[in-house]
């Protein structure tokens, strides 16, 4: 597939395709009020301007002298998606800081620019909350030990982070709280379970989906995320294959990272954070006797919007995803 160009003739990314393809209603407001979207921060996936953001603009514009005011209440995005309120107050602007000699000055290349964005309207949007859980993956290190070969000679390649995904998709489907979004003073549920996996790259961050990643087996999921991680760090994604998230995992672990509390990726309700694992003494008890013993452990976090998932409902699905790894069967693999 033929990677589109900018203006300039450079390849553009998946993102960059993503902003730049509004949709035909973001279009004609454009058109009719000569408009450049590509000026507009959007709120949208991946920056991507929805029609509540077009309003917003155009609404300021207007409220200079002689013109309307802009629209107090966001309206739904074109196409279901759901974009974040605005917050309530001014946002104070980002200092400038003056280089010293012999600094290096690099612009935000525009995906870095979109990524600040949107995270900071994250954190203004979402109250965040963390929950975190040791978990032991001796069980998962066995059976990944016992299928691997035969995964690779499928052209797979089998992850921790496959065991995680599939136990996460078939959790998500019990507590639909965390498949779930905010839409004005309602809580939307998703039917579909997308989950979105970062990909950590040397020019930013992107998040490919798996769409319908509880419909897939452990072999399935595995292929997923293969194809995905290698077409995002070759820049071969289409901007369909970055959309409609409603879940998102990290994995900072494979940096040895031992955990982290990551920001939400809005409009989504959670993001799970997958720390590093590691052989650990640990405690074990065999026949009703303790003895020391070498486990395989490490821990997953879960940042969760406290304005629709409560602790109890956060821990409750950890502690299954807990369970659903430390008790994987066989079968599943």
């Amino acid at each position: 597939m033929a990677d589109a160009t900018g203006g300039n003739g450079a390849a553009e990314t998946a993102e960059e395709r993503l902003r730049r393809k509004s949709t035909p209603v973001v279009r004609r407001m454009a058109a009719e009020h000569n408009v450049d979207i590509s000026a507009i921060p959007g709120t949208g996936l991946a920056g991507r301007v929805t029609k509540n953001d077009m309003l917003s603009y155009i609404g300021g514009a207007a409220g200079q002298p002689g013109g309307g005011a802009a629209p107090s209440r966001p309206a739904p995005a074109p196409g279901g998606a759901v974009t974040a309120s605005p917050s309530r107050g001014p946002v104070a602007p980002a200092p400038t800081v003056d280089p010293w000699e012999g600094d290096r000055v690099e612009p935000w290349s525009r995906i870095r620019k979109l990524t600040a964005d949107h995270m900071v309207m994250s954190r203004r949007v979402s109250p965040h909350v963390n929950t975190i859980f040791e978990i032991d993956y001796t069980r998962i290190v066995q059976i990944r030990a016992r299928r691997k070969q035969e995964y690779a000679e499928r052209g797979v390649n089998l992850t921790y982070l496959a065991f995680i995904t599939k136990v996460v998709a078939d959790n998500l489907r019990k507590h639909p709280v965390l498949n779930s979004a905010v839409s004005g003073e309602s809580t939307l549920f998703r039917r579909d379970i997308n989950i979105g996996i970062a990909v950590a790259l040397d020019w930013g961050l992107i998040v490919p989906v798996i769409k319908r990643a509880d419909e897939l087996s452990l072999l399935g999921v595995a292929r997923a995320i293969n194809d995905l991680g290698e077409r995002a760090r070759t820049k071969k994604l289409s901007p369909d294959e970055v959309q409609k998230g409603t879940f998102t995992i990290t994995n900072p672990g494979v940096f040895g990272s031992a955990i982290g509390t990551p920001i939400i990726n809005q409009p989504q309700a959670a993001i799970l954070c997958v720390g590093s694992v590691e052989k650990q003494p640990a405690v074990i008890t065999v026949d009703g006797a303790d003895m020391i013993a070498v486990r395989t452990k490490g821990f997953l976090s879960l940042a969760f919007d406290h304005r629709i998932v409560d602790g109890a409902d956060a821990d409750r699905f950890m502690a299954d995803v807990k369970q659903g790894l430390q008790d994987f069967p066989e079968s599943g693999a």
